[in-house]
């Protein structure tokens, strides 16, 4: 007689995984830099890109963006922009300053880089959650 009860590891460990991905949402990896010249922007690039690797770490700040159906990570940062930049000003960054100072002259450059960090994401139909992961 057949056993039954053969599939059962399969079945409760693919549904483990199905769960475990729509709980937790997707990892990416953020990171932003910004270049002056005479307080005139210069250059300026944000970088998502999703991580390959799932991170480790705990949970720290969370920010919560409105967002159209079907748009892109990329494309719900920059159209709110100011709340996420408020949001991770929060977090370390660096800012480099260059100034030279001549008799009829005076120029500075100063470059703002937040260092690439891991966040967790997860998308709603009209929202995305943002948490940091440290």
């Amino acid at each position: 007689m057949r056993n039954r009860t053969r599939n059962r590891p399969l079945l409760l460990t693919a549904f483990q995984i199905i769960i475990t991905c729509t709980l937790i949402g997707d990892d990416f990896l953020i990171g932003y830099r910004v270049t002056t010249k005479n307080s005139a922007v210069q250059t300026e690039k944000l970088s998502v890109s999703k991580s390959m690797t799932p991170c480790n770490g705990v949970k720290k700040n969370t920010l919560i963006l409105p967002r159209k159906l079907n748009d892109l990570l990329v494309t719900t940062l920059k159209n709110n922009e100011e709340d996420f930049f408020t949001f991770v000003t929060q977090q370390t960054f660096h800012l480099q300053s260059h100034q030279v100072i001549e008799e009829q002259s005076h120029n500075s450059t100063e470059t703002l880089t937040l260092p690439t960090h891991c966040y967790a994401v997860e998308f709603n139909d009209d929202t995305a959650t943002i948490t940091l992961l440290q």
